[in-house]
């Protein structure tokens, strides 16, 4: 559902009648050396991403002569990490952002600033969920 009014709203964006839009996916699958413990949620939520988006794609995006693709940025569970991943898909001109699963803060407040939309898929971060930066729940 949320993929859906992602998509939605890149649409909205654009006035071209072929496009392919690209997100920014920020998961943590992987542990940095030494680390023994983080426990890689990544693993599981990055089979459902590429389900979804090759069901969005097969089922809407493809008569409709467009394309949904998804770049992966890892960032290890570290925060620090994932807001340089999330500056660095900007600079490889993502259209929309998908998680980071641990934090989210100030992932979203660079997304609003560079003006992307954001889905951030397990946090809740009270500041945020009672911000005015739009949000589900």
């Amino acid at each position: 559902m949320q993929l859906g009014v992602l998509f939605m709203s890149l649409m909205s964006i654009t006035t071209s009648r072929s496009d392919t839009f690209t997100m920014g996916y920020l998961t943590g699958s992987k542990r940095l050396p030494g680390d023994l413990e983080y426990p890689r949620p990544g693993l599981t939520i990055s089979g459902a991403i590429s389900l979804a988006v090759n069901e969005v794609n097969r089922d809407i995006l493809e008569r409709m002569g467009h394309k949904l693709d998804f770049i992966v940025a890892e960032t290890y569970g570290v925060e620090k990490i994932s807001v340089n991943e999330t500056a660095n898909l900007r600079e490889k001109k993502v259209s929309a952002y998908i998680g980071p699963q641990e934090t989210c803060e100030h992932e979203a407040f660079l997304a609003a600033a560079f003006n992307l939309p954001m889905i951030s898929y397990a946090q809740f971060i009270t500041y945020v969920l009672n911000s005015t930066l739009p949000h589900f729940r």
